[in-house]
């Protein structure tokens, strides 16, 4: 796991103005079931629509037992948790967490087309709703 995170962290600073130079994250893998509960705690969950989550208060990334390093986008993802790694220990500062999302998905799909050409589509409405700020009036 060493290797693939090396790997990763290198494309990551490659591709963006994260600083890398830090230490490797730590990588939790969990049953779905253990995810959920970890994730949404006493709220209710959403079952089977976790595929992973940076856990900031323990700084661990947690991703599921199922987790395959030969699949494309299980690689993605865990891009996808590296990069909210890399935002905290480079201490970026949001208005909200929901802002964490705005660069994680963009690069996310970057790296599943450029290193593994796997064509990965999202709603773009769908990430600007998860990664703006909730406004209250």
């Amino acid at each position: 796991m060493k290797e693939i995170l090396i790997a990763l962290m290198l494309w990551i600073g490659a591709n963006t103005n994260y600083n890398t130079d830090v230490p490797l994250p730590s990588i939790e893998f969990k049953s779905q079931i253990e995810m959920e509960n970890l994730y949404y705690g006493e709220r209710p969950k959403r079952e089977g629509e976790l595929y992973g989550f940076y856990n900031i208060a323990k700084d661990v990334i947690v991703l599921p037992d199922t987790w395959d390093k030969n699949k494309p986008f299980d690689l993605g993802l865990l891009v996808h948790e590296m990069i909210h790694y890399l935002q905290d220990v480079n201490n970026i500062q949001f208005n909200c967490t929901a802002e964490m999302e705005v660069d994680s998905w963009p690069l996310q799909k970057q790296y599943l087309e450029s290193v593994h050409n796997y064509h990965w589509e999202y709603d773009g409405l769908w990430h600007l709703m998860v990664s703006t700020c909730p406004t209250f009036e």
